[in-house]
């Protein structure tokens, strides 16, 4: 899959009935869509960390604490489970699965990238909790898009796996 993918395009109902499809067509299409679910999954954990640490930080000034000691509880902030699916729950990465650059036409993907954590004493009030209604639905997006590509994935196996099973009988 190329760089600057848009995820939410191509979606393997796009492009007509999986048992229209040649069977090297569908393992391509399989590990491009592993391609963009392990991408997705990066930048969702990505923007789940971001958002521990902005509520950690939220915290931290109600209870009038310090950075040092935001940033003394980091390892647990971001060891904590939070938002993360349990280990029985969570979908493990294919192994030797290649990354793709995920690009939205609003850029929002930079929620995770930008410079935020480094200037987080100089957010005020009002900035640090925009951001984080951003994150959060972000997050949520991101969420809904794994979840459309598990059941993609899950059709696509579907599909190869009976059609393994035809070629034994």
């Amino acid at each position: 899959m190329d760089h600057g993918t848009d995820p939410a395009s191509p979606r393997p109902a796009d492009e007509g009935p999986l048992t229209d499809r040649a069977l090297d067509a569908l393992h391509d299409l399989k590990s491009q869509c592993h391609e963009v679910e392990t991408s997705v999954s990066y930048l969702r954990r990505l923007a789940q960390a971001r958002m521990e640490i902005l509520e950690a930080e939220e915290a931290r000034r109600a209870t009038g604490g310090s950075v040092e000691d935001l940033i003394a509880d980091l390892p647990r902030i971001l060891t904590d489970s939070g938002t993360r699916s349990s280990a029985a729950n969570a979908r493990l990465a294919q192994p030797d699965v290649d990354i793709v650059d995920l690009h939205w036409p609003d850029g929002r993907e930079r929620l995770v990238v930008d410079d935020t954590l480094a200037n987080l004493p100089m957010l005020d009030e009002a900035d640090l909790s925009e951001i984080l209604v951003k994150l959060r639905e972000f997050e949520r997006e991101l969420s809904g898009l794994r979840r459309r590509l598990h059941v993609a994935i899950g059709g696509l196996e579907r599909e190869i796996a009976t059609r393994a099973a035809g070629a034994v009988e």
